[in-house]
């Protein structure tokens, strides 16, 4: 009998455990699952005094509440950032576009480039689908603002189905209607045809640098392996990336009223009353006498 008991209280105890372990399993697929609503979040970096923070979306975009979270965290990161890009020179679109053609001309590239023309059984290209800008931080309230965010949806263009092809973006600023100069160099992603669940969002604060202006944007889609851009755009294509009001956040300073109080003495302003009573009196007798 007691035998038994055992056999059945071991029983009980094996069947707790899968329990357990079912359940410990079911919660840690269920974290990673609203883990995963955002992919490939990036520390911030920061280039030529623009600090940057990027994610790829897999979800459509958030709300309200998480944008400022998201600011909150980029100027948490950006204070653990050191501070070497005030004395760095600015790098223009050409520049960028040279080195990314060297780049290439590499064996590293050429064996990409291979890889991936084995892979292509259908011919595809790139283009954009949308961009569209936000605006945050404005402390001085002169309608120009430190903080923008560049969210962009670029597509895979093929008639063989599903697609796929690692890609990476460069953006540039352009100062009322000046050269193009690169604040943004996104990491790896990977395209999924024509989905709109891949969007790649770029949030930034000018630290420093940057003067109280109108700025352009201009986003330039590259195939991982290859020179040239696959795809472009910019303010010429869409209005969302024309004229956003900007300056750096060492331009955007809190004003704080000052209020001056000035101390005047009892004795002092009694004689001043007196003065100017005995004033008046003379006057008004004066007056008096004319008449």
């Amino acid at each position: 009998m007691n035998q038994q008991l055992n056999n059945i209280n071991n029983t009980a105890s094996s069947f707790n455990a899968v329990k357990l372990g079912l359940s410990l399993c079911v919660a840690c697929a269920l974290g990673l699952s609203s883990a995963s609503v955002y992919s490939a979040e990036e520390i911030a970096s920061q280039v030529n005094g623009a600090v940057s923070q990027a994610r790829q979306l897999d979800a459509p975009a958030s709300d309200d509440n998480d944008a400022e979270l998201r600011v909150a965290q980029l100027h948490q990161q950006a204070t653990l950032l050191p501070g070497n890009a005030q004395t760095s020179l600015k790098v223009t679109r050409e520049q960028r576009m040279a080195v990314h053609q060297k780049s290439a001309a590499t064996k590293a590239s050429q064996q990409q480039r291979a890889l991936a023309q084995q892979n292509q059984v259908v011919y595809y290209d790139f283009s954009f689908y949308d961009a569209q800008t936000r605006l945050f931080e404005d402390f001085d309230y002169d309608g120009f603002y430190q903080t923008f965010s560049v969210t962009f949806d670029a597509d895979i263009n093929s008639s063989g189905g599903d697609v796929q092809a690692d890609v990476f973006a460069e953006l540039y600023l352009s100062q009322n209607g000046g050269p193009w100069i690169h604040y943004y160099s996104t990491d790896v992603f990977t395209l999924n045809a024509d989905s709109s669940f891949d969007d790649y969002e770029v949030l930034t604060t000018l630290a420093n640098g940057y003067q109280t202006d109108h700025y352009d944007v201009l986003i330039d889609l590259y195939e991982l392996g290859y020179a040239d851009p696959v795809a472009t755009i910019s303010s010429d294509d869409i209005d969302s990336l024309y004229a956003l009001p900007l300056e750096s956040s060492d331009r955007d300073a809190v004003y704080v009223e000052e209020v001056y109080i000035e101390e005047v003495h009892a004795g002092v302003l009694s004689w001043f009353s007196f003065s100017l009573l005995g004033a008046f009196a003379w006057i008004r007798r004066s007056f008096m006498n004319k008449k």
